[in-house]
């Protein structure tokens, strides 16, 4: 495996295991500290992820699409606004944003393990300049990346567990 695809494998499983962990937690509403914070950190880890997964799967040779199908929050949008469903278009969205915003929701009183009002993560949206503003699901990208995406890359470009 050429070095710049281990890095980009080591960079990209890096940045999903801090989406995954933002993407699952419960924030207070009433710290705006913390909250501006989290959208830069996400957004940040975003941004790494997407350009290093893109490379690291442009290795693979083309097979079956990889949906995103495995949310942390349930959770339906209030608009019309699409749904990224596949992996890769996903990453497309990401790259080529012109826009990427943060979606915080209200988490259920009964669900909330922090006091006062809990917010979580269940999307963000992205937006290029050739294509409409998606909602894209943090959690389920995180997800389909280490359980459909770098199974894949280990098995087809001959890597071991470290990656």
């Amino acid at each position: 495996m050429e070095v710049i695809t281990y890095h980009s494998i080591q960079q990209a499983s890096r940045a999903a295991s801090v989406i995954w962990s933002i993407a699952s937690t419960q924030y207070p509403e009433q710290n705006e500290l913390l909250l501006n914070t989290i959208t830069a950190e996400l957004i940040s880890q975003l941004d790494s992820f997407a350009l290093n997964a893109r490379r690291a799967v442009e290795r693979l040779p083309k097979g079956e699409a990889i949906e995103l199908d495995t949310p942390r929050w349930n959770w339906e949008p209030t608009n019309e606004m699409p749904v990224a469903t596949i992996f890769n278009g996903a990453l497309n969205h990401i790259i080529h944003a012109v826009s990427l915003e943060i979606g915080f929701e209200r988490l259920p009183a009964d669900l909330s393990v922090i006091d006062g009002v809990a917010l979580v993560i269940p999307y963000f949206h992205a937006e290029t300049d050739h294509r409409k503003k998606t909602f894209i699901d943090p959690f389920a990208l995180s997800h389909a990346y280490f359980y459909k995406v770098l199974p894949r890359l280990r098995s087809e470009l001959g890597s071991d567990e470290k990656v």
